[in-house]
């Protein structure tokens, strides 16, 4: 039936793609055969795609009344990143929790929003949602290979009112690589220390009526950590993407274009959660537990979209999206001691008692004797189908005149129809140690799980920024209509939660008294949906969220610095294995009551050229996030845990630092950018004395030498120093980012 179903959609696409051909051939004034044929002449009215930016260029940026940033290609590939941890360290207010060392599952969290699988912030690809469920379950463990993206936009404030649902932090919005105007052929190939390779390779050309692109990516890595038992710690990775647009001429007065997408993508990463105790950690920081010589992660994920554009005139244009993800993952990895001992008790005592065996089992360095000194294995299997369609359309125009200046309008109206489905399901399989290795017990198999989620939302949105002269005023409003059904198979339940809406508004304004210099103020409301299968009492996650700052955009020099709070009524957190809940918990949300969260966003740069020929950018970013819970509970949520007035939340640091400079010499190009963060709580606490991460201070290093038409050389070296840091305390143990990283590389573009 599913594959059935997919056809039917893939038929439906091709067939637009046929009728929209045919439409081109029969009233384009230049043929399709003869622009094949005569290729000088196709290409003065070849159609020029563009990378789709919700941002715009950089002046316009400068010119939104409200906190708005991107990091472009350039900036991109002088680090060749491929990690989105470190792409987005230049961007203020934004702050992320390492896992893995290669960013495979990334954290991001944004003015105080749980960075927890980057569920508070609404992820997007050229515009559209990419979590595999973006309502019913955000979690994000996919994200897309960074080294093929062109670009990273992310918004904040009453800036990203018009991306939902999640609007209490932001949104990221990834920018994929357009298909050419002209011939293009890349190749990057790469390799390193821990079995490190990568693969990029790319094709695309665009003629009158017709474009393609198609790449594809792969990640290898044989890991940097070290199991006792031996056996592999790293991963592989890898996508494929392909793009085929057709479009009518474009000296027609409508334009058109129909632009079709696929992608399939696949992750084996022999990942765990499990980390060290603090002693192990400080003797071998890199080591990891024979215990855990079976977990393993394994995904794919089959996407397509179909988009449709018409361009009116120079100022109008439409736009409509529709889209279907399918996303499976199965993750099995320790869970628990069969005892009944979580990991995380034993890693924190583990000379103590009883936890001595445990820990020796755990290790590897004692067998297990008896059906108490078992290993729990379990395996988190989850399925996502996401798909939808949503129409938006923008445009420019004035009306009339006010104080004697025009009144200029910038208008986008969108709406969007979205459906979320995950199913999930958990085993549990007792293993016991023996000489090293795991052996399965007999008929320890068991089923403990067996739920799915749904979501239906609709969605529409407004925002118009009006200037006049030198203030530029935005109003835009969010409105959401949310839909939740419930079904466990094996308690034979099945339940339709009562729909709700919700209103969104944002209004922001920015004054320009000078070109280049502009002062800003804006407040919007922050929303994140609930998902299904809720406890009755859990409510939104909502917030009032204030802003004001100043920027300066001008020439070679750039400031910007921006103050906010955040006020919310409820702050919402959500129970996952990933934060150390146990499996009944899982998926669970809960209640936190009101929260205060401020602090400031700031950044700097500017080019220096000493020399002819010389040219030095430096940039340099702080943040600074503080906050305190208004209201006393408990929450099994152990993040949470016992809170009190006063406490401030898990893992958001209060200082975070960014510099970044280098040199540019003719040929050759040399960076060095260094992130520095202080010690975030592993729970929520008052006080100096409590369980925290290390402070985070990492130096990268790249080299790039520029061979002209032979393309060019890259050395990376990525944590210069080898320094070791506890990056994460959850949900067991020490965990320590990555190590020394040297990567050498060529890449070729024709």
């Amino acid at each position: 039936m599913e594959i059935d179903t997919m056809a039917s959609r893939v038929g439906i696409w091709l067939l637009c793609a046929l009728i929209l051909c045919g439409e081109v051939w029969a009233a384009g004034p230049v043929g399709l055969a003869k622009s094949v044929s005569s290729t000088q002449s196709s290409r003065a009215l070849v159609y020029r795609a563009r990378a789709v930016r919700v941002l715009g260029n950089r002046r316009r940026r400068a010119l939104i009344p409200g906190s708005a940033h991107a990091v472009n290609r350039k900036q991109l590939e002088r680090f060749e990143t491929d990690d989105i941890h470190r792409g987005l360290a230049e961007i203020p207010g934004v702050y992320v929790r390492e896992e893995d060392g290669y960013g495979l599952r990334p954290n991001i969290g944004m003015r105080g929003a749980n960075s927890e699988r980057s569920a508070k912030v609404t992820l997007m690809e050229d515009g559209v949602l990419i979590a595999p469920g973006a309502y019913a379950a955000p979690a994000a463990y996919f994200f897309p290979l960074v080294t093929r993206l062109v670009g990273i936009e992310v918004l904040k404030g009453p800036a990203g009112v018009r991306f939902g649902p999640a609007t209490v932090g932001g949104a990221v919005n990834l920018l994929s690589a357009p298909i050419p105007t002209e011939r293009l052929i890349i190749a990057d190939l790469a390799g390193g220390n821990f079995g490190y390779a990568k693969a990029h390779l790319g094709y695309g050309e665009s003629l009158s009526h017709v474009g393609w692109w198609v790449e594809g990516v792969g990640l290898r890595s044989s890991g940097f950590k070290e199991l006792d038992s031996g056996g592999p710690t790293g991963f592989r990775k890898w996508e494929v993407l392909g793009k085929l647009r057709l479009n009518t001429s474009t000296n027609r007065k409508f334009m058109q274009s129909l632009e079709l997408r696929a992608d399939f993508s696949d992750e084996l990463s022999h990942e765990s959660y499990t980390g060290l105790s603090d002693a192990d950690f400080k003797a071998n920081p890199w080591r990891r537990y024979s215990g855990t010589q079976n977990d393993l992660m394994q995904w794919n994920r089959f996407a397509l979209k179909a988009t449709h554009e018409v361009r009116f005139n120079e100022s109008w244009r439409l736009r409509t999206d529709a889209y279907r993800h399918h996303f499976e993952r199965t993750w099995g990895k320790l869970a628990r001691f069969a005892v009944g001992k979580t990991v995380d008790e034993v890693l924190t005592n583990p000379a103590s008692g009883s936890n001595s065996v445990l820990y020796g089992v755990l290790s590897g360095e004692m067998d297990s004797t008896d059906e108490t000194e078992g290993l729990i294995l379990g395996t988190n299997a989850r399925q996502f189908t996401s798909m939808g369609v949503q129409s938006q359309l923008t445009g420019n125009f004035v009306t009339g005149r006010l104080f004697g200046r025009a009144v200029k309008h910038d208008l986008t109206v969108g709406l969007r129809l979205h459906h979320d489905e995950v199913r999930r399901s958990v085993i549990e399989e007792t293993f016991f140690m023996l000489d090293g290795s795991l052996v399965a017990g007999e008929s320890t198999r068991q089923n403990l799980r067996d739920v799915t989620g749904t979501t239906l939302a609709l969605a529409g949105w407004a925002q118009d920024t009006v200037q006049i002269g030198q203030v530029r005023l935005s109003a835009g409003m969010r409105i959401e209509h949310i839909g939740n059904t419930w079904t466990d198979t094996k308690a034979n339940t099945d339940d339709t939660e009562d729909p709700y809406t919700t209103f969104v508004p944002g209004l922001g304004i920015l004054w320009e008294p000078i070109k280049g210099l502009g002062v800003l103020a804006g407040v919007n409301r922050g929303f994140t949906p609930v998902s299904p299968g809720q406890q009755a009492g859990v409510l939104p996650e909502l917030s009032w969220n204030y802003e004001a700052g100043v920027r300066w955009n001008k020439s070679k020099i750039r400031f910007e610095a921006i103050g906010f709070f955040n006020d919310y009524s409820n702050i919402k957190g959500t129970c996952s294995f990933s934060a150390g809940c146990d499996i009944d918990t899982i998926g669970q949300e809960f209640n936190g009551g009101r929260v205060w969260i401020w602090g400031l966003e700031s950044t700097a740069g500017v080019l220096l050229t000493p020399s002819r020929g010389i040219h030095v950018p430096l940039s340099l970013t702080y943040t600074l996030t503080q906050s305190e819970f208004q209201t006393a509970f408990y929450s099994s949520n152990p993040q949470w845990g016992q809170v009190q007035v006063g406490f401030s939340l898990p893992y958001v640091p209060e200082h975070q630092w960014s510099i970044a400079t280098g040199v540019r010499w003719g040929r050759f190009d040399l960076g060095i950018n260094g992130r520095f963060a202080s010690p975030m709580r592993n729970a929520a606490s008052d006080g100096d004395d409590v369980l925290e991460t290390d402070m985070i201070s990492i130096i990268d290093a790249a080299l790039n030498v520029d061979l002209g038409r032979w393309g060019k050389v890259y050395v990376n070296v990525r944590n210069l120093l080898d320094s070791a840091q506890v990056v994460s305390l959850r949900p067991f143990g020490a965990r320590p980012g990555m190590p020394r990283q040297v990567m050498v590389g060529y890449k070729y573009r024709l």
